[in-house]
């Protein structure tokens, strides 16, 4: 164990439940963090992005709703 990880666990210890229960939610969403970064291949979408995202909507049909009446302001 190294010694950032020793120190931790010495700190989840000696914290009362609820402290070390979000200590640990932080140290998790860190290490999820990396991961996500490590699977970008050095761009800001993770692989396959696009390719699990394409045609996602495919079929849906949007409307726009009515927008209303333009406010009428005063001249200055």
């Amino acid at each position: 164990m190294n010694r950032i990880a020793k120190e931790l666990d010495e700190k989840l210890q000696k914290l009362a439940p609820e402290k070390a229960r979000s200590l640990e939610i932080l140290v998790r969403e860190a290490m999820d963090q990396v991961e996500s970064d490590d699977n970008t291949n050095g761009t800001d979408w993770p692989t396959g992005y696009f390719e699990k995202s394409a045609g996602a909507l495919a079929g849906e049909r949007f409307v726009r709703p009515d927008q209303g009446e333009f406010p009428s302001r005063e001249d200055w």
